[in-house]
């Protein structure tokens, strides 16, 4: 049977002037005054354990703190004879059952009333439906308040978090989850479906939307995502990688060239994926690389490295959920709180405590440069290198042929030039630089961290992105191209260009400048810009829509942190903090739940989302305002959330970096997990806890962390060819529970043989038809990579200029010997 309590105010007659006001000491001037029956005030809750305050359900058996705010006052019609009282009784009533009374002495506030008072403490000792009334007397008239509100056990308040976990898991489908998640919470919330579905949308989903700096967040990331998308059209990308791909002759010089390439796209994990992958994969085919290696390092150079850098498409998600922590804080406990008040300088002050993205990008490089796995991975690089694959190896996935994948590729006549978007980047950089200085300026004397902690970056990352993309679209305009070539401009050149005059092509049929979009036809004879308007804005919109799926998402992690609220999960957790947690153990206790909770959900912003409201402001309550735990910790759900996103097989950056490579998703996530776990081990025995206890300065943690990476690299991974043909050991001893005669065996063997200089051509063959596949021919891959026979140079055997077809990229003979002498065993 449920219960129901009511919460009822009633206020009686008196003297004041109309006023509202959610602070307990303000009060209106005294005079003749009754209360204004259209505002009777609003019940307030304050959980008494953790001290979170406007909570909008109840904890069984929990002690909890009524106010009444809100409260209004008119002149009576009549007025009152000899003044009115000066006592204001009030009483407390659960479900119409008295619990507590008191009264309120006016005399010495001179008979101005209050428009806030506090109304004892209630405790619930059934579940269900309830109300609670409070009631105000004075002068013989009272009004009253209610409020219906849900009490159930802590336990509960867990129920929509688990629920988007396990549907999550269940079902890969991310967003039908956060979506029962949210709608399970309202539910709880208002007690009823019918209700429960209102809020849904129009409360929670709703709110997410109109919140000023979700908006901010929003646009931002769209106009960045259009702004990738004119770079691609314009050919920079693919220009970019081209010129890198002249220097990258070996395997382990393709995968540093594909680091680096990483690295530089700092600002967007989804453009880094995009740009890493889609390009480098020509590349690192031909130099033998697994596809699972591929996808591996663009996605462990996608997230991490974005998550860190101050400008990114990140940062003004991370900053807008830690400013809404902040101003809690402040709230709380005033102006004065030891820590950084603005979001922006704890996103800074964090970023030296975020031990796995920067541990996972030192354990790339030394992969890369010892030319050492381990586990399935070694495996995934043993079939393709041992082998000479220059199709991807076992672990490749299926390109899809359709026009969606070439409609934002660039025009077959477009000169691959890396300037187009090394420009445009180096524009949106200093833009966004220069905005945060400036949004920073207060007139003061500063220096100039003082104005980059006190920065806008909603502002700045809004303006620098817009207005980097305007300028990028006038910088493709006017720039003129003929022939496949951009050449110098001219007045006439550039008449020729931008006015919309017809044409002779190079078949000399009349055209304009946009008509050769046929791959077939050669490029036309007549100059053109680069990318008229019409281009960069199919182009810009072509990258917004690439990133709706990502905001669908986002809005709905918004809405399932503000259900979490709701429903009590934060309290839950403060419970736990407040109730015995040492503050040590804040850094590592938010770091792990932060990881299983992007592992489940597969997306760290919707971690971030759902577990800041509920970690920051007990941490900083527990701590004592300690700077060192409270940056520490929030370093721990910005980088927990990272490392469970890496380990996710529905995680939007594991599930793109897959496609971008077309490297198989399962191979890719059993490939790279062991190498997330490893860092994940290392950032919380030399990163969190000691940094928690501070047992050394962060400085020792890292050159620690770093020696252990080293020695794991270089003592337990094994070389990719090697002269025995061994694993490391926990892959040993699974090869030897397999039974004899399985194909893992044979790699042991051929992999030996391979160190030896054994030719193995033959069994590439027949592994190759096996699959159905034929392996791909260098002029295929060359053919790939040239825009014009000058960038060509430096690959070997490309086609000759007497029209003979190019030699295979990787034959089966003995001549891959010489292709790959450079490559160490």
């Amino acid at each position: 049977m449920k219960l129901h309590y009511a919460s009822t105010v009633m206020l009686f007659g008196g003297s004041a002037l109309l006023l509202h006001s959610h602070s307990s000491s303000s009060h209106v001037a005294a005079f003749d005054y009754e209360v204004d029956p259209d505002a009777v005030g609003s019940i307030s809750l304050m959980d008494l354990e953790t001290e979170i305050d406007g909570i909008k359900t109840i904890f069984r058996d929990d002690e909890v703190a009524v106010s009444v705010t809100d409260i209004g006052w008119k002149e009576p019609e009549t007025p009152i004879d000899g003044g009115g009282s000066s006592t204001l009784f009030w009483t407390t009533a659960v479900d119409g059952v008295e619990k507590e009374s008191g009264e309120v002495d006016l005399t010495d506030v001179k008979r101005e009333m209050p428009t806030s008072f506090d109304a004892g403490k209630i405790k619930a000792t059934d579940s269900g439906s309830v109300t609670i009334t409070v009631t105000m007397t004075l002068d013989g008239n009272e009004q009253s308040t209610s409020r219906k509100v849900e009490v159930y056990g802590r336990g509960v308040s867990v129920i929509p978090l688990l629920l988007i976990l396990f549907l999550a898991m269940g079902t890969r489908m991310v967003e039908l989850s956060l979506f029962i998640g949210i709608f399970t919470g309202a539910c709880m919330v208002a007690g009823n479906i019918k209700d429960g579905f209102k809020t849904t949308l129009d409360t929670f989903i709703l709110e997410a939307l109109t919140d000023a700096n979700h908006v901010f967040v929003i646009l931002f990331t769209i106009f960045l995502s259009g702004l990738v998308g004119m770079m691609q059209k314009s050919g920079g990308m693919m220009g970019f990688t081209r010129d890198v791909s002249k220097f990258a002759t070996s395997p382990r010089s393709g995968q540093f060239a594909c680091f680096l390439v990483g690295i530089f796209i700092f600002f967007d994990d989804y453009a880094n994926v995009l740009l890493a992958g889609e390009t480098m994969r020509p590349l690192l085919d031909m130099l033998c690389t697994s596809r699972e290696k591929l996808a591996f390092i663009v996605d462990a150079t996608s997230a991490p490295i974005a998550s860190i850098s101050p400008i990114s498409s990140w940062v003004g998600f991370e900053v807008d959920l830690i400013q809404t922590e902040i101003d809690k804080i402040i709230e709380k406990h005033g102006d004065d709180i030891g820590i950084k008040t603005s979001g922006f300088g704890v996103f800074l002050q964090s970023i030296k405590f975020r031990y796995y993205p920067i541990f996972m990008l030192t354990m790339v490089m030394l992969l890369i440069f010892s030319g050492r796995d381990f586990g399935p991975m070694l495996i995934a690089e043993r079939k393709t290198r041992v082998y000479d694959r220059s199709d991807g190896g076992t672990g490749r996935g299926k390109v899809d042929s359709g026009e969606g994948q070439k409609e934002n590729e660039p025009r077959h006549d477009t000169p691959l030039k890396a300037w187009n978007m090394l420009v445009p980047v180096l524009v949106l950089v200093i833009l966004i630089f220069y905005m945060l200085v400036k949004s920073g300026e207060d007139g003061t004397d500063q220096d100039f961290m003082d104005k980059i902690e006190n920065s806008d970056s909603y502002v700045a990352l809004l303006w620098g992105t817009m207005a980097a993309a305007i300028l990028t679209l006038i910088f493709y305009w006017i720039q003129p191209s003929k022939d496949g070539n951009v050449v110098l401009p001219t007045i006439p050149l550039l008449k020729e260009c931008l006015l919309p005059n017809r044409g002779t092509s190079a078949s000399g049929n009349e055209t304009t400048a946009n008509d050769n979009d046929d791959d077939e036809t050669p490029p036309s004879s007549k100059a053109r810009s680069l990318m008229t308007v019409l281009d960069s804005t199919e182009s810009f919109l072509f990258g917004m829509g690439r990133i709706f799926p990502a905001l669908i998402v986002l809005t709905l992690a918004w809405a399932s942190g503000s259900v979490m609220t709701a429903v009590g999960a934060d309290r839950l957790f403060s419970s736990w903090i407040v109730g015995g947690i040492e503050a040590e153990l804040l850094p590592t206790l938010s770091f792990i739940i932060s990881f299983f909770m992007a592992l489940a959900t597969g997306t760290s912003w919707g971690t971030m989302s759902i577990l800041f409201p509920l970690i920051t402001v007990p941490t900083y309550d527990v701590s004592d305002g300690d700077e060192l735990i409270f940056y520490a910790t929030i370093a721990g759900v910005l980088s927990g959330s990272v490392a469970g996103d890496h380990v996710s097989p529905i995680s939007d950056t594991t599930v793109l970096s897959s496609l971008a490579c077309d490297c198989n998703l399962l191979s890719h996530v059993t490939t790279q997990a062991p190498y997330s776990m490893f860092i994940v081990v290392v950032s919380m025995l030399l990163g969190t806890l000691p940094i928690g206890h501070d047992a050394w300065p962060n400085i020792i943690g890292y050159l620690l962390g770093w020696l252990v990476i080293g020695l794991f690299v270089y003592f337990y991974c094994k070389p990719v060819i090697n002269v025995d043909g061994s694993f490391d050991i926990l892959t040993e001893l699974w090869v030897r529970l397999q039974p004899a005669g399985s194909a893992i065996y044979e790699l042991k063997e051929d992999t030996s043989l391979k160190s030896s200089g054994e030719d193995l051509s033959q069994k590439t063959s027949d592994m190759t038809a096996n699959e159905g596949n034929q392996q791909i021919g260098k002029a295929s891959v060359i053919e790939h990579l040239k825009a014009d026979p000058e960038e060509s140079e430096g690959h070997e055997s490309e086609e000759n200029t007497d029209g003979e077809e190019a030699k295979p990229m990787m034959s089966s003979g003995a001549e891959d010997k010489n292709v790959h002498a450079d490559i160490d065993p």
